[in-house]
């Protein structure tokens, strides 16, 4: 079934020796959002492919009650696409994240989750999270 499964392409990708298939880096630019007023940061996202295949693959990106994707501050949760990467390519994203004038200072804590796919995004094979620090000054 193996050489089936090869040809008609129904074989999962394989992930990298070390167990992600990805190599991820975040900055925020600018370094640090005001509190009490309403204003915005970059989160720049550099995704990596180390794997020897293509994946598919998203990101999700998770906020503390206190900030938001949007001015409001309604949306707190954000996923995002990616498609397929192929092997050795590189996927720059900047995702903007909103204090209010409720927002007050202090350090805030943002989940980073990016998925390798099969088949389809509701299938999962492989995932990478990462912990970001926020400071509110």
């Amino acid at each position: 079934m193996g050489l089936f499964d090869n040809i008609f392409g129904n074989s999962k990708p394989t992930a990298a020796p070390g167990g992600s298939p990805f190599s991820v880096s975040t900055s925020l630019r600018p370094m640090r959002l005001a509190s009490r007023s309403s204003n915005s940061i970059d989160l720049l996202l550099n995704l990596h492919n180390i794997s020897g295949s293509p994946q598919m693959c998203s990101v999700v990106v998770e906020l503390p009650k206190s900030l938001g994707f949007d001015a409001v501050g309604l949306h707190k949760t954000k996923e995002l696409r990616i498609g397929t990467l192929d092997p050795d390519a590189k996927k720059d994203l900047a995702i903007s994240i909103y204090a209010s004038s409720q927002t007050p200072p202090g350090l805030y804590q943002l989940k980073l989750s990016v998925y390798s796919h099969y088949r389809d995004y509701a299938h999962v094979l492989n995932s990478v999270s990462k912990t970001l620090e926020l400071r509110v000054v």
